[in-house]
């Protein structure tokens, strides 16, 4: 399976994603939606912690981030250099790492780790590994969050089939996701399927806490957290 190249889509990234979603509603309604969840679960809204966005590709998400998070420093991260430009040039108040060289001199820094709709880009191979990467960037107490896509929904599948960004896509379950975490260390949060609902049913929104532990929304998340008293040799 040939890798996607996401410089070659930098550009017309919004675009292309706003195309795939014209039936469903504004995109910028997913990025809210997770920056919320992600205020919920850290709770520490008021406080200076330096947050990653991992995978944060041409900063969709970065706005929201800093938004909710206004005495934080926040940072982006991307194997992506076109779309780290783009991220860099529309966020001008938030520091891009450029290199995983560079990424590495954070390591044990950050407080909170936001991850959106990377790990099904990553090869199932090197999924651990880079899972432990992350494990070594997080301080202590940091809490991790990941949402993906949820493989169980029949709806998400057809879209993943059918985006052009997505043909090296291999989704997996929460199930298996919480299992990579918990073997790099990471210590079970919380979890939820989330998104069964669209932008133009919002108002719809509310139901969702009800029914978070059905696997049918069109995407899940888990939230896992790192203490130092809970690592093992083998990651350092």
């Amino acid at each position: 399976m040939k890798k996607v190249n996401f410089d070659e889509y930098s550009k017309d990234y919004d675009a292309i994603m706003q195309n795939q979603h014209k039936n469903f509603g504004d995109i910028k309604y997913y990025a809210e939606y997770k920056i919320k969840i992600l205020s919920n679960i850290v709770k520490r809204n008021n406080q200076n912690l330096k947050i990653l966005e991992y995978g944060c590709g041409i900063g969709r998400n970065l706005p929201y981030i800093a938004s909710v998070f206004r005495k934080s420093s926040i940072f982006g991260f991307d194997i992506s250099k076109k779309s780290l430009e783009i991220a860099k040039q529309n966020n001008k108040e938030i520091s891009i790492i450029e290199s995983e060289e560079k990424l590495m001199r954070y390591n044990g820094c950050f407080d909170v780790i936001f991850i959106a709709g990377v790990y099904h880009h990553i090869e199932p191979s090197l999924r651990n590994d880079i899972t432990l990467n992350i494990f070594k960037l997080a301080a202590d107490n940091c809490d991790v969050i990941v949402f993906e896509h949820n493989p169980y929904n029949p709806l998400t599948r057809y879209m993943v089939s059918t985006c052009e960004f997505d043909n090296d896509a291999v989704l997996l379950s929460k199930r298996e996701l919480q299992t990579i975490f918990m073997q790099a260390g990471f210590k079970k949060n919380a979890s939820a399927y989330t998104l069964f609902f669209p932008p133009i049913l919002k108002r719809l929104s509310f139901l969702e806490k009800f029914i978070k532990w059905l696997p049918l929304g069109g995407q899940y998340y888990i939230s896992v957290k790192k203490h130092i008293r809970c690592a093992t040799i083998f990651h350092y």
